[in-house]
């Protein structure tokens, strides 16, 4: 099925009946309506008044479209005066303040049963109209997103700000529960913290500036994460319940997994398959270059586990936004769309020239499975210890550009540890792995295994420890790396021996790294070797180099290969430059695309973005998105 949605429609305008037919001819499928608690349950528990949904529900009927509701109850703005008032409501308290945010907490039981209760009347009430295209649970956040406050959009209304919200005693109560269960004794926990609690009761959670050990920064937010996709289930569950045929779309996002907010999109959709549910993700803006290194990695969980997806924008977006966040979807093979109608109308119901663009792209919007390329591997352990903002912020450039440089040249997926670890390996011959300096050992065993076993590709660029900075052997042991082996720094210029496998590499003499490797284990193959007695000038004399190796590799019965590459991180060459990278990087991934059989998509300098999908080869321009078959 396709889900073509529009939302905030002008109703209670003269013109909303208008509005209502522009969206059918333009060829939307349903509106969305933002269905706040507090406009159907206003006086009182129980005391449900439908009106004001059922005037709006009839219009959309009667212009030939379906019904989306944002069901929303956690938010503030959604919930009636009478629960905010009632010592059942729980408000969330920030770690940073200890104060309030009226936001509901995820952890009280009492609002569990209030959301059974308000779905059952909901369901009972719509199911029968036969109305309803999907439904949206709007279940926290700020807005109704699955996530803890953000940001807001009401400066000084309540208290709220990007933070950890675990700081009331519900909350604690939960984390002592989970840890006392994670390790099954206080003694084990103090070992693995590096902590003298002498009761469980001195176990709260606590600004990871603050924690004593990576490992208790690390659980600590894992568990954030994890009481937020239990609540997320929650929801789902209950909507399931209540709508056994209805697509549900579990609404996340405006972020990229950031730790603050509680969200890991991978969790959510794999929830969201469990309950034949979907995610609707809301953070896309104008162009693809900004909206793929944020949509991909939930992109990958979606279809891995089996759940559907839609996008939504963060905001205003232009025509040619429009037109690439058509692309986007179409290139995943999503099944539904969600755009503003103020995006595409003006305040007449004109349509807008972004209306055309939403009306000659729609056709691609289909629910079909998107063709696999390459993984690039996005390290949330990573960024969650380094006390990222956001995602991105934790990481550096270097892999977003490296995502984006490989979305370009090939199809290409953002895959993280959940992934990794539920098994999505098996669907990849090629692993790319940029700065990713610490994550958690079982998964760096398991991408060992997939090396070695699985007959996979990994090309990676440091030397990755577990989350306490700790060697792990069976991952060292891949790439060549043993106990007496040496990473050796300084300047070195570095000269291929390559063998026939690296045709592109093979037109380079070599390039400049600050580091390469003495002592790897036997059978270790070098690519490349900075000889004894060439000075980092390349002149011989003065500063001794002994052959130490930037480019290195071991392989495997299976054709498993683990390559290591120590120089710079660079897809455009600059004369200019102290050090110019003649695009080391890029051709390296380009040999190992060849070798595994990945099809290059052959992106033109005149576009912006190319997919292959059901047959057809898109390609996004800025005027357009042609569409032809696609020629094998």
């Amino acid at each position: 099925m396709t889900e073509l949605v529009l939302g905030e429609l002008p109703f209670g305008t003269p013109g909303e009946r208008d509005a209502l037919h522009r969206a059918k001819d333009a060829g939307f499928t349903a509106i969305q309506i933002y269905t706040q608690w507090r406009r159907f349950e206003s006086a009182g528990k129980g005391k449900f008044d439908w009106a004001w949904i059922d005037r709006q529900v009839e219009l959309i009927q009667n212009a030939g479209l379906k019904y989306v509701p944002f069901l929303l109850m956690g938010p503030y703005y959604a919930a009636p005066d009478w629960w905010l008032a009632s010592p059942d409501h729980t408000g969330l308290i920030c770690l940073e303040h200890g104060k309030v945010c009226p936001i509901e907490s995820v952890w009280n039981p009492a609002f569990d049963r209030e959301i059974a209760r308000v779905c059952d009347a909901f369901a009972q009430h719509f199911l029968p109209m036969n109305v309803i295209e999907s439904v949206q649970p709007g279940i926290g956040g700020d807005y109704g997103e699955a996530i803890f406050p953000a940001l807001g959009n009401w400066p000084g209304t309540y208290h709220t700000h990007r933070g950890y919200w675990a700081g009331g005693q519900d909350a604690r109560a939960a984390y002592r529960t989970a840890m006392l269960k994670q390790y099954g004794s206080l003694d084990a926990l103090n070992r693995r913290w590096r902590t003298a609690h002498t009761s469980i009761d001195s176990v709260q959670p606590r600004m990871p500036h603050l924690c004593s050990s990576r490992s208790e920064v690390f659980d600590l937010l894992t568990w954030y994460r994890q009481s937020m996709t239990d609540y997320s289930e929650l929801w789902m569950r209950e909507c399931r319940r209540t709508f056994p045929k209805t697509p549900v779309y579990l609404c996340t996002g405006g972020a990229d997994d950031e730790t603050t907010t509680g969200a890991h999109f991978a969790q959510q959709a794999k929830i969201a398959a469990k309950h034949g549910g979907g995610i609707r993700l809301t953070n896309e803006a104008n162009t693809f270059a900004y909206n793929f290194p944020l949509t991909s990695h939930t992109h990958a969980a979606c279809e891995f586990y089996g759940a559907y997806y839609g996008l939504e924008p963060v905001g205003g977006i232009t025509t040619q936004g429009v037109r690439a966040r058509m692309f986007g979807s179409a290139a995943f093979g999503n099944r539904q769309v969600f755009h503003y109608y103020k995006n595409l109308f003006d305040e007449n119901n004109q349509p807008k020239p972004s209306a055309a663009s939403f009306t000659e792209s729609r056709s691609l919007i289909q629910d079909q499975p998107s063709e696999r390329g390459i993984a690039m591997f996005w390290p949330i352990d990573q960024a969650t210890l380094n006390g990222a903002v956001t995602l991105q912020g934790g990481l550096g450039g270097d892999i977003s550009a490296t995502l984006l440089h490989l979305r370009r040249q090939y199809p290409a997926s953002a895959i993280s540890e959940e992934l990794i670890l539920d098994g999505i390996l098996s669907r990849f011959k090629c692993l790319v792995m940029i700065g990713v300096t610490s994550v958690r050992s079982a998964v760096l065993e398991k991408i060992a295994d997939w090396v070695k076993h699985g007959g996979g590709i990994l090309v990676t660029t440091v030397r990755t420890r577990d989350i306490e900075l700790e060697p792990v052997p069976a991952f060292d042991a891949i790439l060549g790396i043993t106990p007496e082996s040496e990473e050796a720094w300084g300047h070195q210029n570095q000269a291929f021996t390559l063998p026939p496998m690296f045709k592109k590499l093979a037109t380079l003499e070599g390039f400049h790294a600050e580091r390469g490797w003495l002592h790897l284990a036997a059978g270790t193959e070098l690519l490349s070797v900075a000889k004894p007695g060439i000075g980092s000038s390349g002149v011989p004399g003065h500063t001794k180099i002994h052959a130490t190796s930037a480019l290195f590799r071991r392989t495997y019965p299976g054709g498993g290969q683990a390559i290591f590459y120590g120089g710079g991180i660079c897809f455009k060459s600059d004369p200019q430059a102290l050090f110019n990278d003649p695009e080391v990087i890029a051709k390296l991934l380009d040999d190992v695309c060849a070798a595994t059989g990945v099809r290059a998509l052959g992106t033109r300098d005149d576009e912006l973005a190319r997919a292959r999908i059901g047959g057809k080869l898109l390609e996004l321009k800025e005027g357009a998105i042609d569409v032809r078959d696609d020629a094998i």
